[in-house]
């Protein structure tokens, strides 16, 4: 304002205040906070924490202390990572401090009984805090295993799940205010604000940072660097990219092999999804959705629609993207290969979905085609894969498009791949995905697999299932697996998962990927594709040139975090014991 006053004037500037912020911005900011913002405490707060902590004046603490958290929770889009950690540890805390307290009155209770309380009273404090608890509808709307809840109550009083829970809120927040106000929008940052992708750029540092502090060593105590797996390694955006068109141009082969025809089809939301139009104004119409929202309703839609491809025998297989608008809000481009008797229905079909929310908007044929495009792909003019392949490069690393630019914001293709990556990791979109076809995880695993002896003793079909993916060659992987429609039980080659030693820190049982085995042997035979336990280490400080890593690079995931739930929950499952235990007395 004090800007626009020294530069326009004082009429100017009131101008703006009264009309552009007051009738038109500040609403859009008030919808967004209304979102997230946590309000006054549900009627009965007090009456519940009574209940379940058996002493009203506890009870009435407990709600003053709740209510000073709410209001912090309140400031979580204006706070810095180190503040909202902060908040994280007290809540973590807050809940930690009343289940210790109730476990005074009720360890004599039975297990259920007993788990039931600890669980509600958790889940009171959490629900407050605008978090859906874990296992929510499972505890409240039936019965439930007393064990399975334990990790559930666990979670509720963890610092590491709380701060989980609120730097995504708090990202999440802060961005969907920068929509609102139009700060991302080709006029000014297209896809991402310049502080989400700044904090995208940091994040990168930082990862990398911490990989080449550490190393993986085995149980003989060799060791590799741990930055030269990741770069080796699908996390690598050159690495995925190359994969990605390794699988686009097997579909491509499979579909000129079985006499299918390729389509290229554009879904878009209806305009109110949008918050700021391709002119670079406010969208009146806007419904104050997020990216996230319309991500949402994209995929509620193409469930209807394969629903409906289902109902009418119709099977397709193919690729589809998801890639931002300026304005942040996602749309979809889907490669897909059918029947050349099912073109016009699946298009038909649909353009049917696409088009029945806000149907009265589509009064042209431009908006017609806004909303839904179908185009045929002419293998004379081009490939699909080739069609498909700017789509893909744009949305990871910018390959091979150096002096093209952005058809919606203008600028060069390189720098605005960095923003569409930064928009992706902000709002959790999965930018591309697969239909149809064999697993990729198996195909992983088996280009791990150098063993020929072992693949050839596994059986004819695993063995063809183990060159083709060998080889690179996804078509023939694809088919050896079954075909492009084949269903998950009737594969050829599964992944095959063994239990870890050791639970999580909330006491689970998890399992890993240890190899693959023939789906006609059974799991009882597998091949073992990881023969070897690695844990990340930090480098030795020769290796660092004397200087030790730093301990503020020590990922959550590798810190051993004990957590207590009335008495110490062990790291480690004995043997032939539960991985998870409470006991009503302890």
């Amino acid at each position: 304002m004090a800007l626009l006053e020294k530069q326009q004037g004082t009429a100017r500037a009131n101008a703006y205040l009264a009309k552009t912020f007051i009738e038109r911005t500040l609403p859009r900011v008030e919808s967004v906070n209304q979102r997230y913002q946590l309000h006054a405490m549900r009627p009965g707060i007090v009456a519940q924490l009574s209940r379940t902590l058996s002493c009203p004046q506890g009870a009435a603490r407990a709600a003053g202390t709740l209510w000073e958290l709410m209001k912090r929770f309140n400031r979580l889009p204006d706070m810095s990572r180190a503040d909202v950690d902060l908040l994280a540890g007290d809540i973590a805390s807050f809940i930690h401090a009343e289940l210790v307290q109730l476990h005074a009155s009720i360890s004599d209770r039975t297990d259920y009984r007993y788990v039931h309380h600890l669980y509600t009273t958790a889940a009171i404090i959490t629900r407050e805090l605008g978090q859906t608890p874990p296992l929510w509808e499972t505890v409240s709307t039936r019965f439930f295993c007393p064990d399975d809840v334990t990790a559930a109550i666990l979670r509720m009083q963890a610092e590491k799940w709380w701060k989980g829970q609120l730097r995504r809120l708090s990202a999440f927040w802060r961005e969907h205010l920068h929509i609102a106000l139009a700060n991302v929008s080709k006029k000014r940052s297209p896809y991402a604000s310049p502080m989400a992708v700044a904090e995208w750029r940091e994040q990168r540092r930082r990862t990398r940072d911490f990989l080449q502090s550490m190393d993986l060593e085995d149980e003989e105590g060799n060791r590799i660097s741990l930055i030269e797996k990741y770069d080796g390694s699908v996390a690598n955006p050159a690495i995925r990219r190359a994969e990605l068109m390794t699988r686009i141009r097997g579909f491509e082969t499979l579909c000129q092999n079985m006499g299918f025809r390729a389509e290229f089809y554009t879904l878009t939301a209806p305009s109110r999804y949008h918050a700021t139009l391709q002119t670079g104004h406010r969208n009146a119409k806007w419904n104050g959705a997020s990216p996230a929202d319309t991500q949402r309703y994209l995929c509620t839609l193409w469930q209807r629609v394969r629903a409906k491809l289902h109902r009418n025998n119709i099977s397709i297989f193919g690729l589809r993207v998801a890639e931002p608008h300026h304005d942040g809000t996602p749309h979809w481009h889907m490669l897909m290969f059918m029947r050349p008797e099912d073109v016009s229905r699946v298009s038909e079909i649909l353009r049917d979905y696409a088009c029945q929310q806000d149907s009265d908007e589509l009064n042209s044929a431009r908006a017609r085609k806004a909303r839904f495009h179908a185009e045929a792909i002419d293998p004379a003019k081009g490939s699909a894969t080739g069609y498909i392949a700017k789509y893909v490069a744009k949305n990871i690393d910018g390959y091979a498009l150096e002096g093209e630019r952005d058809h919606e914001s203008g600028k060069p293709l390189k720098e605005t791949a960095m923003a569409v990556s930064a928009w992706a990791a902000r709002w959790r979109i999965r930018q591309f995905q697969f239909i149809g076809g064999a697993p990729v995880t198996v195909y992983r695993e088996l280009r791990r697999l150098a063993d020929l002896q072992s693949a050839h003793g596994a059986g004819e079909a695993f063995a063809a299932v183990h060159a083709a993916a060998d080889a690179g060659q996804w078509a023939a992987y694809t088919d050896a697996q079954g075909g492009p429609f084949v269903k998950r039980d009737a594969l050829t080659v599964r992944v095959w998962y063994q239990p870890d030693e050791n639970c999580n820190a909330f006491g689970e049982e998890t399992q890993s990927i240890k190899g693959v085995y023939a789906t006609a042997t059974g799991p009882g035979a597998p091949v073992l594709t990881r023969l070897k336990t690695w844990k990340v280490v930090p480098k030795r400080a020769e290796e660092e040139g004397g200087q030790k890593p730093q301990p503020a690079l020590r990922p959550l995931g590798l810190v051993a975090i004990t957590v207590r739930l009335m008495k110490k929950q062990p790291t480690a499952c004995p043997t032939g014991a539960p991985c998870r235990h409470i006991s009503a007395g302890s």
